[in-house]
């Protein structure tokens, strides 16, 4: 949103204030109680996973997912897709949205890109594969062996 922080509601009296110190309390300037600040999330880069891809860079995704909050908030976005199409606009369905190749400086193709979670209408999520994951990432040795084994897989 190009602004520097967000009020919240539903923070005040939560361990958030503990463990957040860049969470702010204030007076709200529109009422008489007191709303919680927070700072804007700008990530350096981020990458998304979308349903389909067209040439000029525009990207599919599902309308559900915060995807388009997210490219409009980093300051690089790179997708990846399960196919490309000639026109994603001409692919839309009202479980989609489209997210313009304005904000995306890069697309590859990568069928089950998302796996293992879900990528709608291609492949749900994979419960198990999930499971594994996090197991396998509470050691160090342990996720080094699932990542050799899943990139192998």
């Amino acid at each position: 949103m190009g602004i520097p922080f967000m009020p919240v509601r539903g923070i005040i009296g939560t361990d958030y204030l503990q463990i957040r110190p860049d969470f702010k309390v204030i007076n709200n300037p529109y009422g008489e109680d007191k709303i919680v600040v927070v700072p804007a999330n700008v990530p350096e880069v981020a990458l998304i996973h979308a349903k389909k891809a067209d040439r000029q860079g525009n990207i599919l995704v599902d309308r559900f997912e915060n995807d388009p909050l997210l490219a409009r908030a980093s300051k690089k976005v790179f997708a990846s897709c399960e196919e490309v199409v000639e026109n994603v606009y001409r692919e839309l369905t009202p479980e989609d949205i489209v997210i313009p190749s304005i904000y995306i400086r890069g697309v590859i193709v990568a069928p089950g890109g998302a796996a293992p979670t879900r990528c709608p209408g291609y492949y749900e999520l994979d419960d198990a594969a999930l499971q594994a994951y996090v197991k396998a990432s509470r050691e160090e040795s342990t996720f080094s062996n699932y990542v050799q084994d899943f990139l192998q897989g």
